[in-house]
């Protein structure tokens, strides 16, 4: 009898153990990792993205979202390659979404925006796909990639929790069309000598979301130290702070930069993906993460 006991509890044990292995495998599906390029239908067109998931990436942790938009006449695969954020999504273990404008530029009106449209269901569909961390989403991007980094942060800042423009511009009528619907922390990349986005119309965007953010008007000012004599530029640090939710809006002027993301091309005193990574990451829906 004893023997037939012990049997039955064996059995008992492996169904147990089976059971619970196979509610672990549905709780935790082997989601591909590494960079992906993916499809999405939004109003009939076939929109491109690539996404790089950390190797790390574990579905039971809610992971930030950093959005990377191309320039003008560039493209998914360029920003890619020379924001290198794949590098920094393994060690930081966020998730990197670089989208593909239609014709290789992005929209930057405020209503009736295909592009907007195409961001909302794409981050429906990483949401469904992934477990994100929906109040940490961002957006950065160069040139018009940056500027329609502004357009989100005015038309789906109920969506974007912070941004960093590098060589982006928002210009007058962007400023006027711009309706925030919070306080929003922005970051700004931009080179003096740009001769595609000029450096004159960076200050009108700046003092745009310091009034939104009702943050301090006097900057602190400070070097950034030139790591590197013979790239023909330095860095200076603009930080406007106390905004309302403690969010910040900082500017880094690259003095005789020009139209190029530093850290890969023109300035090497700063890499600009670590700089919008570390300003962005500090930042969710509420404001600054204390």
């Amino acid at each position: 009898m004893r023997k037939v006991i012990i049997f039955y509890s064996l059995i008992a044990m492996l169904l147990i153990t089976a059971c619970s292995k196979s509610e672990n495998e549905q709780i935790t599906p082997n989601i591909p990792t590494g960079k992906m390029i993916k499809e999405l239908t939004v109003n009939g067109i076939i929109r491109e993205y690539i996404i790089y998931v950390p190797e790390n990436y574990n579905a039971t942790t809610a992971h930030p979202i950093l959005l990377s938009f191309h320039g003008l006449t560039s493209n998914m695969e360029l920003n890619y390659n020379y924001t290198n954020f794949a590098e920094l999504a393994e060690r930081e273990n966020f998730i990197v979404v670089h989208p593909n404008g239609i014709d290789n530029r992005w929209t930057l009106s405020a209503s009736n925006n295909p592009d907007i449209d195409f961001t909302e269901a794409l981050l429906e569909q990483l949401e469904n796909d992934y477990n994100i961390e929906s109040n940490r989403i961002y957006s950065t991007g160069m040139s018009n990639g940056g500027n329609f980094s502004f357009t989100l942060a005015c038309g789906l800042s109920n969506r974007i929790a912070a941004i960093g423009s590098v060589t982006g511009l928002m210009l007058q009528v962007a400023i006027g069309d711009c309706i925030p619907t919070r306080p929003l922390a922005i970051l700004h990349i931009h080179g003096t000598e740009d001769l595609i986005a000029n450096y004159a119309f960076v200050q009108g965007g700046l003092d745009f979301w310091i009034e939104n953010n009702t943050a301090n008007m006097n900057p602190i000012v400070s070097n950034i130290p030139n790591l590197d004599t013979q790239d023909g530029s330095t860095v200076e640090k603009y930080e406007y702070l106390n905004g309302e939710n403690s969010v910040e809006v900082l500017h880094l002027k690259v003095i005789g930069g020009g139209h190029q993301w530093p850290g890969f091309q023109g300035n090497m005193d700063i890499n600009a993906s670590e700089e919008v990574w570390n300003f962005v990451k500090a930042f969710d829906l509420n404001g600054k993460i204390e």
